[in-house]
């Protein structure tokens, strides 16, 4: 999954929804160095990861991106989910969602100090151009999949996978609209579950 959804399954924590959204850029046990709910947040991330890469809901989307992206469909398929996340009424109505980034942008902004060098460039990009909330519209979804594809050219030609999303965009939505459900009851059931081990899965 992409940033809206990690920022939106963090069990409405503030650290939690800081460290959910640093997940990428800590690695093995270094998660250890940080105070304990960052961590959970942490490991809240490998957990969402884990299950979006091994669900069948997630293989029948990303199969859509196939032949044409051999590896990358997956990212694709983690960037849209969130453009279909941001128009999902059952989640945010209204002018739900603009409130929720903005409150996302001041955590992450207070939390900052414990940021390495990659997540405070990313911190900076995401509030200036408001990624989270722009993920709503069919221009933001578009700059985030040709900017990826711009800084990391092996992924491929971002207007071939914005021509798959734009000739499957209903399938697809049918497959998040399903499947987003599974991940947020997931999300749930583990976190009571755990207990606050720090167990990745």
């Amino acid at each position: 999954m992409n940033y809206l959804a990690h920022a939106f399954l963090s069990l409405n924590d503030i650290e939690i929804q800081v460290g959910n959204l640093m997940g990428d850029f800590v690695k093995g046990n270094k998660f250890l160095l940080y105070p304990e709910k960052i961590k959970q947040g942490i490991l809240l991330h490998r957990r969402i990861d884990h299950f979006t890469d091994q669900h069948q809901l997630v293989h029948e989307a990303i199969n859509y991106f196939k032949p044409a992206f051999r590896l990358s469909g997956g990212i694709f398929v983690d960037i849209l989910f969130d453009h279909f996340l941001a128009n999902d009424e059952r989640y945010f109505k209204d002018d739900q969602l603009m409130s929720f980034t903005m409150d996302v942008y001041e955590n992450l902004k207070n939390s900052e100090p414990i940021f390495d060098s990659r997540m405070k460039q990313l911190f900076s990009y995401m509030s200036l151009y408001n990624w989270l909330h722009n993920y709503r519209y069919q221009e933001g979804l578009s700059k985030s999949i040709l900017g990826m594809c711009k800084r990391y050219p092996v992924l491929g030609n971002g207007e071939t996978a914005l021509f798959v999303i734009e000739h499957h965009y209903e399938e697809l939505k049918s497959i998040y609209t399903s499947y987003f459900p599974m991940l947020n009851e997931y999300v749930n059931e583990t976190s009571q579950n755990s207990n606050g081990k720090n167990n990745p899965f």
